[in-house]
């Protein structure tokens, strides 16, 4: 009777624990799921950012050599600056290169056959557009297209700006972490295989066959699902999460067999001591009160690394909002604040400032003194810039490239303008030496737009005046404070 309840016992704790061991592995995977799809949707937004900018770029100006010339060294220094963008280009109405961030290309080739340019021709929406991967032309490597429609002033088809994603980076960042050697990571659209690790690259844009988890994964924004993958026939625990943004689909697997490989061993262990104890009745209590606390020491382990594994993905969290080199929010986390404190201003009736900031003639600075010292001279602008916004709600941000922005709630054009002019002085301050300027160090120009905003008005239309006084600024000389009223906005 007695062995017969020990083993009823263990098969009870082996049941048991296997639900704990992967309702952790669950949690662990629904974890990394949510930190890959971060770091892949913040890839895509940086892309989409560049486009965004060129676009712009090229809706301002001409399309003449010498204003296609004088942007590609823009587009060289953006490939740089991401790792995972392998290249930028643009393309005419009719498909021809017009100008790229390569070193050297054939003038005379032509992307008008490929899917994404026929899509941005017959299609008039200017969102960005991510497809399959494909064999780039330029470069001979697999890379996946995130592209932009370009308008001619009329909102006719004008062209095409492409940015491509390095398939062989992502699979080196899927790489680094630690699912197992049956482990899985995919990042899917529409179905299809972006990129996947294990790579092969059989599996690059790969249709997925219709399943009950092609189902679960087109019904639920994320879950967790134990199924046999459609692409290798290994049974899996997968965890899935769809992008906010991008219609993408990011999963994380790791082997059933092999994830529960410790729990099957410890249980066969387990069993073979239960009933060594059953053949000992007299020392049953002994060996059943070591192999508990063995199980208590085991899930204290596994709370630990969901602990740090938690811990790990706050650490992402806070990669993907804010700027690595200058330490301020990014541009994403900046949009963000911009929204909600624009929806409380209008609700509360109060006003609403921006300041637009741009380091003086900084590519003359880079060109002298290199890109280190360069990254030096943003690191000193955007701690003196920092320095000046004192209030606990006043939010200062890098916007991009040598650009920064101050959002500055309950504060009028006067107040604004002030905390603007303390900037200009803390930066001059610095005395960051600018052979190039004619001050000779270096300084900002800075764009001030203030408004109370009403139901119609929009958050766009702050930035828009603010860069327009941030461009006034530099037309009268630079290193000084400008507000360039528009109808509805304070004048200072």
């Amino acid at each position: 009777m007695v062995c017969v309840l020990l083993l009823a016992i263990n098969a009870w704790l082996i049941y048991q624990t296997r639900r704990t061991e992967l309702a952790q592995i669950s949690r662990a995977n629904s974890n990394l799921a949510q930190a890959v799809t971060a770091q892949v949707e913040g890839s895509i937004a940086e892309v989409e950012h560049v486009l965004d900018n060129i676009v712009f770029a090229l809706e301002r100006s001409d399309l003449t050599t010498d204003s296609l010339q004088r942007m590609q060294p823009m587009l060289v220094s953006q490939v740089a600056a991401i790792k995972q963008l392998k290249g930028l280009f643009v393309y005419d109405a009719a498909g021809r290169w017009i100008v790229n961030s390569e070193a050297s290309w054939d003038p005379s080739r032509n992307n008008a056959d490929r899917s994404y340019f026929v899509h941005h021709r017959n299609n008039p929406s200017v969102r960005p557009l991510i497809s399959a991967p494909i064999v780039s032309r330029s470069s001979g490597e697999w890379i996946i297209p995130v592209s932009r429609r370009v308008n001619d002033p009329d909102g006719n088809f004008q062209g095409v700006v492409l940015g491509t994603l390095s398939v062989r980076n992502l699979g080196e960042f899927l790489n680094k972490f630690a699912i197992g050697q049956q482990g899985a990571i995919a990042v899917i659209l529409a179905g299809r295989i972006l990129v996947r690790r294990p790579f092969s690259e059989q599996d690059l844009g790969k249709r997925l066959p219709a399943s009950p988890l092609q189902t679960l994964f087109a019904t639920q924004p994320s879950g967790t699902a134990d199924a046999r993958s459609t692409v290798d026939g290994v049974q899996r625990i997968i965890s899935f999460e769809h992008m906010q943004n991008y219609p993408v689909l990011v999963t994380v697997a790791v082997g059933k067999d092999e994830a529960l490989a410790d729990w099957e061993s410890t249980s066969i262990m387990q069993t073979a001591w239960v009933i060594v104890l059953c053949m000992m009745v007299a020392g049953a209590g002994t060996f059943v009160i070591r192999a508990i606390r063995l199980r208590v020491q085991a899930e204290a382990g596994l709370r630990d690394a969901r602990d740090a594994l938690t811990e790990a993905n706050q650490r992402l969290a806070h990669l993907a909002q804010y700027d690595e080199l200058t330490g301020l929010p990014n541009r994403r986390y900046f949009d963000s604040r911009l929204h909600r404190a624009f929806r409380e201003a209008q609700r509360d009736k109060h006003s609403l400032a921006i300041v637009m900031i741009d380091v003086d003639q900084f590519k003359q600075y880079n060109d002298r003194y290199g890109h280190v010292e360069g990254d030096h001279c943003l690191q000193l602008v955007a701690d003196a810039v920092q320095s000046v916004a004192r209030r606990p709600y006043d939010f200062v941000a890098r916007y991009g490239g040598e650009e920064m922005v101050m959002l500055l709630p309950k504060t009028d054009s006067a107040g604004a303008e002030r905390v603007a002019e303390a900037g200009r002085v803390a930066v001059l301050n610095l005395r960051i030496r600018h052979e190039a300027s004619s001050l000779g160090m270096a300084s900002i120009s800075l764009g001030v737009a203030c408004l109370t905003p009403q139901a119609h008005d929009m958050p766009e239309d702050l930035i828009r005046v603010a860069d327009a006084a941030l461009y006034k600024a530099k037309r009268e000389g630079r290193n000084r404070v400008c507000i360039d009223p528009q109808p509805g906005f304070a004048a200072g």
